[in-house]
């Protein structure tokens, strides 16, 4: 399957890389504005030239886009690639609001193109273990996240549509996100105009509390999250080479004692033993262009991909207005 690639700045280097690996797809074409990073992509690889993008878009023998442009032009790039007929994948934010994310999946639907958006860690092998195994933790409690690094500070976006998108796409994936109510504080740094720094606090209406912290401001590079349930906790750290821990430790309530207001004998701790679950190391992004490509051959709408979309837009949207 031909496929070109727009936009080859850093993620765009990673797509080139994965699509060029994948068996399946012919890295065709690769289009940038700037001249100096096609002299680079073509340094690496043979792919035809196009001098616009609409010409591009108007070569029939390309059947898929990849978009890893900034996130203000995803809306503008992808729509005009469904308008030309082609099957569209966008890197994270999919758009950079929910009426855009709306308008490209219903045109999407009606020309029967697949659309999706990279989510990358939802396809990744920890979190997709994480999911399968999720109810083994019994009723889930409590979601922390902790994503900060020095970097990248970007005009078009804050870091919370930036780095808190990651953690909400897979929030989102093993429990959903439908929010009760939500509080956030971010801050800008010195003159920059978009915030560098976030906390965000969020309960569901299932009761889980999740927390948030992200930041372009740590010169040291942490991915956290943790996962609490009344029989299992998780930590899943993507620094690791070995990402998942499971804890078989918590608390536990007596009841009986609560009744009779002895609260210092109510709490009992459980310490068991730390499990490192086998999980393949197979790269994330390569389980996503696949999944692109599989949904593109079998003709079948990624509607989990889709919800994500919304629900992740949604909320980051909501955290936006009071941030």
């Amino acid at each position: 399957m031909k496929v070109a690639l727009v936009g080859y700045g850093y993620w765009g280097i990673n797509l080139a890389k994965t699509i060029n690996a994948n068996p399946n797809l012919e890295l065709y074409s690769i289009f940038d504005l700037s001249k100096e990073r096609i002299s680079t992509a073509k340094e690496q690889y043979s792919f035809k030239e196009f001098q616009s993008y609409e010409e591009l878009l108007g070569d029939d023998s390309i059947e898929a886009i990849f978009i890893a442009t900034p996130p203000q032009s995803h809306y503008q790039v992808a729509y005009a690639s469904l308008e030309a007929g082609k099957h569209t994948f966008v890197e994270k934010p999919y758009t950079t609001s929910l009426e855009e994310a709306y308008a490209l999946i219903n045109l999407a639907e009606k020309k029967s193109l697949i659309t999706m958006v990279d989510h990358v860690f939802v396809y990744s092998e920890p979190v997709k273990y994480l999911k399968s195994n999720i109810q083994k933790f019994g009723d889930i409690v409590y979601i922390n996240a902790r994503r900060i690094n020095l970097g990248l500070f970007q005009s078009a976006v804050d870091v919370l549509w930036d780095l808190a998108v990651h953690d909400l796409s897979i929030i989102d994936y093993l429990v959903g996100l439908d929010i009760k109510r939500v509080s956030a504080f971010t801050k800008k740094y010195g003159s920059f105009p978009n915030s560098a720094f976030g906390d965000v606090n969020i309960e569901l209406q299932n009761g889980i509390l999740i927390g948030l912290n992200v930041s372009w401001l740590s010169p040291i590079k942490i991915r956290e999250m943790i996962i609490g349930g009344t029989k299992l906790t998780a930590l899943y750290d993507d620094t690791k080479q070995d990402k998942i821990k499971l804890y078989n430790a918590g608390v536990v309530l007596n009841e009986e004692f609560g009744k009779a207001k002895l609260y210092e004998k109510m709490v009992q701790y459980k310490y068991g033993e730390e499990e490192i679950p086998k999980i393949s190391n197979k790269m994330s992004l390569d389980n996503s262009v696949k999944f692109f490509y599989d949904s593109i051959v079998s003709k079948k709408i990624p509607m989990e991909n889709h919800r994500g979309i919304i629900s992740v837009i949604k909320t980051l949207e909501l955290i936006s207005k009071i941030g």
